[in-house]
């Protein structure tokens, strides 16, 4: 990427108070000034926002648009904060809107799908009480409009592209900008973190289908066909060697997978059963990530006809088939 083009690009870095520490955001110097995600509503990201913005000379009345990647509270939490200052329209996926606005109201949802997967009522608790906190640190999006895969973004003097990338969460869209061949990948590449397809459900009603992991390695394969030669994720570093990047996500979940097998190979289990062999001693909310992880593995398995699902009293156990 040449100098002229990282003097558009400005990436901001807010704190979290999560693991991973800190979202990256961007701040694109061209009409509409823009910016891609918005970090979590804490008065640590706003002041380091604001600090981000005037150390290369604009203030947050600047932004003229919001784009987000995707509807988690650490990449859009403080939009409507800023919109409502600055005056800047938000974009972000239909499927995102939709699970934002919706989303306290589905955490009685939630906690039946990971007791029916086997979590115990404790661990479910806490992980829905966790989640329900977590909220005050985002705002609901009243207003925004809709970007859908292939529709274009134009600025004074370039047009990026919408890349819709489901998996990681059902409506996480990634920006291209071909003439660069630069991708801002949100969460859905990272540079030292392999991203976890979130649990999610294709319908409503039994027999439920977990998608999420199906639907991020599609993606995986729809950004390797892109000619690329620059990432900007939502955490951590920027990314160049894109190729050897999504092999190295393929080959993980290869293994992951062989390590399910391995798991059934002994008995029937639950996918928490299955969580507590992969993950030993992880907290609540981590054992909603392992489960995410571990159904979409089955669910892949099963629709190979590798491992068939029983319902007993009213949770899923997976076993291999004979």
């Amino acid at each position: 990427m040449n100098q002229q083009v990282f003097k558009r690009i400005h990436k901001i870095e807010l704190p979290i108070p999560f693991p991973l520490r800190t979202t990256n955001v961007y701040f694109i110097d061209d009409s509409p000034k823009t910016l891609i995600d918005a970090g979590i509503k804490t008065e640590a990201s706003y002041h380091a926002l604001k600090k981000g913005l005037n150390l290369i000379g604009y203030d947050l009345n600047s932004i003229e648009r919001i784009l987000i990647t995707h509807g988690h509270i650490d990449h859009y939490g403080q939009a409507k904060k800023l919109s409502s200052f600055s005056g800047a329209p938000i974009y972000i996926h239909s499927k995102e809107y939709g699970r934002i606005r919706s989303f306290i109201h589905s955490l009685g949802f939630i906690k039946s799908i990971l007791l029916r997967n086997g979590a115990p009522e404790v661990f479910v608790n806490e992980a829905i009480q966790y989640m329900e906190s977590a909220q005050i640190m985002a705002d609901s999006l009243d207003e925004a409009f809709f970007l859908e895969d292939g529709d274009p973004i134009l600025f004074k003097s370039m047009v990026w592209k919408t890349v819709h990338c489901p998996g990681h969460s059902p409506g996480l869209i990634c920006f291209h900008w071909p003439e660069e061949k630069i991708l801002f990948t949100g969460d859905h590449l990272l540079k030292e973190i392999t991203p976890n397809p979130i649990l999610s459900v294709a319908e409503y009603h039994p027999p439920f289908r977990y998608p999420s992991l199906k639907d991020y390695l599609a993606s995986l394969e729809k950004i390797e066909r892109l000619d690329l030669s620059l990432l900007l994720p939502g955490h951590g570093e920027e990314i160049f060697e894109v190729r050897s990047l999504i092999q190295k996500i393929f080959a993980h979940h290869k293994e992951r997978m062989d390590h399910i097998l391995f798991s059934l190979s002994k008995s029937e289990k639950t996918p928490f059963e299955i969580t507590n062999d992969l993950f030993p001693g992880v907290p609540p909310f981590e054992i909603f990530l392992g489960i995410s992880e571990v159904v979409g593995h089955l669910g892949i398995l099963k629709e190979k006809g590798i491992v068939r699902v029983t319902e007993k009293a009213a949770k899923d156990y997976y076993s291999l088939k004979p």
